[in-house]
């Protein structure tokens, strides 16, 4: 499988969609977005169960009502989005280890597409975030993977959403024509392609510490 390749699936189907923009004028662009990601996750998701999938689309469906009225990077808006459908009822940060996220990540990337990747964890002694980013980090950089049956399933979940809210609304802004974020391969592409784009490029250190960001974003996202 060519990474990159898929890569280029993805910027022509988005070509695509923005073409068509101009073509369907009658057809707003929420309903648009929607039903381009609503094939999305019918494809990437297939081996899920039917309600993860509904409530992924529902999570969809809320990112692209409400994309006009956010600001912020993919990752703000993501999180809001999350925030709002699914409000958090405890700290996840406070019942994780990284080695859980690194543990979830190489199910993911295996079980999606089929790579595997080296397991070892390099954590980061001088986290690059803020002060209170990097004490949460180091909090939890070190000990053993502590996620029961119940908390793997509720983390991967997260992890799994918060990364298509971030295709959503990159998607979004190519479609609206406002600035995006970095469009590669390592975040336009299918699920599991995309974490594998990044360890590849930047490593799993550098992959788990996005996924902590995503976590730390969602469990301090205050709706707008």
């Amino acid at each position: 499988m060519n990474l990159e390749d898929e890569h280029r699936v993805w910027v022509q189907q988005v070509e695509k969609l923005i073409s068509s923009k101009r073509q369907l004028q009658q057809t707003g662009a929420s309903n648009m977005l929607f039903h381009f990601f609503s094939q999305v996750i019918e494809r990437d998701f297939k081996h899920e169960l039917e309600p993860t999938r509904r409530r992924l689309k529902r999570l969809t469906q809320t990112a692209v009502e409400l994309a006009p009225t956010l600001s912020g990077s993919t990752r703000d808006r993501a999180a809001a989005v999350l925030g709002k459908v699914l409000p958090l009822d405890e700290s996840v940060i406070g019942s994780i280890r990284l080695n859980d996220l690194r543990n979830v990540v190489v199910f993911e990337m295996f079980k999606r597409c089929g790579v595997t990747t080296d397991t070892y964890l390099e954590r980061y002694s001088s986290p690059p975030g803020t002060e209170e980013q990097s004490r949460a980090y180091l909090r939890i950089a070190h000990g053993k993977a502590v996620c029961t049956a119940v908390w793997v399933e509720k983390l991967t979940f997260l992890l799994n959403s918060m990364h298509l809210l971030k295709t959503v609304f990159l998607v979004y802004d190519l479609y609206a024509n406002n600035a995006p974020d970095t469009v590669d391969a390592s975040t336009l592409n299918w699920h599991g392609e995309k974490w594998a784009v990044h360890v590849a490029n930047k490593g799993l250190a550098d992959l788990v510490w996005n996924l902590f960001l995503d976590v730390w974003e969602y469990e301090h996202s205050v709706f707008k």
